[in-house]
């Protein structure tokens, strides 16, 4: 019941995120593959998101209109496009979470090192367990 509470918490505060920020959940989606991954091309995005090539290039018309992203030519292949995050926009969705991470921290140092590593082999197991039906 642990994880389910967080669950829905932290799907509470994706969506006062988007409201704050003026994105869809989709889009805040793809910001935090773009912050976690870093540049990715529109076609991979396409794939983490389930979406359509035009659901995609709409969606990041919108990011970029929003000086969330900037699209830039790939470094070695003319033909490819990578999506990135810009400063602004990255400094945007971190304000925006900037509280709760210094809390996090905070939290942590309520803990162990040895129970902080026990934590994360748990959320890291977790993890794998909630990605592996979408790998499947």
């Amino acid at each position: 019941m642990a994880v389910r509470r967080l669950d829905v918490l932290l799907s509470n505060m994706e969506l006062d995120t988007c409201e704050r920020l003026g994105v869809s959940p989709g889009e805040l989606l793809a910001l935090a593959h773009l912050s976690l991954h870093g540049p990715l091309g529109p076609t991979d995005l396409t794939h983490r998101l389930h979406m359509t090539t035009g659901a995609m290039t709409a969606m990041l018309d919108r990011l970029a209109k929003g000086d969330f992203i900037v699209r830039e030519p790939h470094p070695t292949d003319r033909r490819r496009v990578g999506v990135r995050l810009t400063a602004a926009g990255r400094d945007r969705v971190f304000s925006e979470v900037h509280e709760m991470a210094n809390d996090v921290v905070a939290m942590n140092e309520e803990f162990s090192a040895a129970e902080r590593r026990v934590i994360g082999r748990y959320l890291d197991r977790l993890s794998q367990v909630v990605a592996a039906p979408a790998a499947g």
